[in-house]
């Protein structure tokens, strides 16, 4: 059975609503997705699996709930983490509470977030429950390794440029501010090497 992350967005204003659907359908659109491709049901969906499921997710939760979606991961760390940073920037920009809800994540601590306004109830960013260890991304060719901004030992981390999701691929290595940047950039260096080398 497959990994199943499930997020909930509560406290946006409705008239935003339309705002929000355009970009999680831009965010949807940003990357390759091993498993599902991001998606999220509100008041404004139009297709009947998502008008039910948010039917359904609304009755449980009541008016708060402003929007919710599911993605099955297909053995790819890298949409579980693009997720939940989409999910912390939307509920920064919305001033929103998002709940993202991972009960097969091999660490613990991320089996339950609950994220207001970018920063955790302990008023920790969510930077600081990653667990410090390398992300590998499979691709078709050579692996990319993502390095977290929590991760000490890591080859790229510079003193001053702290916060900074380090990734290599093919021996090239560089740094992105957000790990949203970092992939974006390590695929547009990998889509050029399939070009070069097809």
């Amino acid at each position: 059975m497959r990994r199943v992350l499930f997020y909930r967005l509560y406290d946006v204003v409705p008239a935003r609503l339309a705002e929000l659907e355009k970009d999680a359908r831009a965010f949807a659109r940003s990357r390759a997705w091993r498993g599902d491709a991001f998606w999220l049901a509100s008041d404004h969906s139009t297709d009947l699996f998502a008008m039910e499921y948010f039917r359904h997710a609304r009755n449980e939760e009541g008016s708060v709930l402003s929007a919710a979606g599911f993605l099955r991961l297909l053995g790819d760390e890298t949409d579980a983490i693009a997720t939940l940073y989409f999910l912390n920037d939307v509920s920064q920009r919305f001033h929103a509470r998002a709940i993202l809800k991972d009960e097969e994540n091999p660490i613990a601590k991320l089996r339950q977030l609950d994220i207001r306004q970018g920063r955790l109830p302990s008023g920790m960013p969510i930077e600081d429950v990653l667990a410090a260890r390398p992300v590998i991304k499979k691709m078709e060719g050579e692996p990319i390794t993502f390095y977290p901004p929590t991760y000490r030992p890591n080859s790229y981390f510079r003193r001053d440029k702290p916060g900074m999701w380090g990734f290599s691929l093919k021996g090239i290595r560089d740094f992105a501010p957000s790990f949203l940047e970092a992939e974006a950039e390590a695929m547009r260096i990998y889509r050029g090497f399939r070009r070069l080398n097809p």
